[in-house]
């Protein structure tokens, strides 16, 4: 009677074997992912990027694919795109302007109504056809004063981007209106002091791109305006 329990076991252990092994079920993720794409005023040590990633808690990834000098044209056309939208995020926050003006030569100029405008439906229609959420970011402005008043800048690329946010039902983090708001309460010599500092203790002229306290204030700015549209994670959002 063992014997043949015995060999009834072997039979069907051989059976077990001889069956293909079932796939094991793929795990759901648990990571969101959000990606930055934009030019120097939100990469990570120039702009506002790391002041809005060091924010995120949680399990929140960030991933800051902007690049310095490039446009709405130039950053797709240099593969910069292709490149973010492999990262599979969840979110994409983009922002373009401060490059796309007048100036910056032909690769990289555009015109807001129009040339910008398509480009960045191109972004958000992309953006959604890999499952990805677009959320636009209007234009940092520079910070030079003129008379005593702050001069506001990149408002017609910011309207624009109002525009295609609402034709889309795409999320606007409206930056340029909440940056001239505090810019306007400033003197030149106040706003100074968020410039990037290339040499230390040498006073810097670069009103475009920024320093820690100018990283950690528009940073702020930015997670804000996220954190209003995206209640979903408001808890994984450090605000301080």
């Amino acid at each position: 009677m063992k014997a043949i329990w015995i060999a009834a076991l072997a039979i069907a252990t051989a059976v077990h074997a001889q069956q293909p092994k079932a796939e094991p079920e793929p795990k759901e993720a648990t990571a969101t992912r959000i990606v930055l794409v934009g030019d120097s005023t939100v990469n990570h040590s120039t702009g506002w990027g790391s002041g809005f990633c060091d924010r995120l808690a949680g399990e929140i990834e960030c991933f800051n694919e902007s690049r310095n000098g490039r446009s709405s044209k130039s950053y797709r056309d240099q593969g910069l795109w292709k490149r973010a939208l492999a990262l599979n995020p969840n979110i994409v926050l983009i922002q373009f302007g401060a490059n796309d003006t007048p100036g910056k030569g032909a690769d990289r100029e555009t015109v807001p109504n129009t040339s910008f405008a398509a480009l960045l439906r191109l972004y958000i229609s992309e953006a959604r056809a890999i499952g990805a959420k677009p959320m636009l970011v209007t234009p940092l402005p520079g910070r030079s004063f003129k008379d005593g008043k702050h001069v506001h800048t990149l408002e017609d690329y910011a309207a624009a981007m109002r525009t295609v946010g609402a034709e889309t039902k795409t999320p606007v983090l409206d930056l340029n209106t909440d940056a001239n708001a505090v810019l306007d309460t400033m003197t030149q010599e106040q706003a100074d002091k968020l410039n990037h500092i290339y040499e230390k203790d040498k006073p810097s002229t670069d009103r475009v791109h920024l320093d820690q306290a100018g990283i950690d204030l528009f940073g702020l700015m930015v997670m804000k305006e996220f954190a209003a549209a995206m209640p979903s994670i408001e808890k994984k959002i450090v605000l301080f």
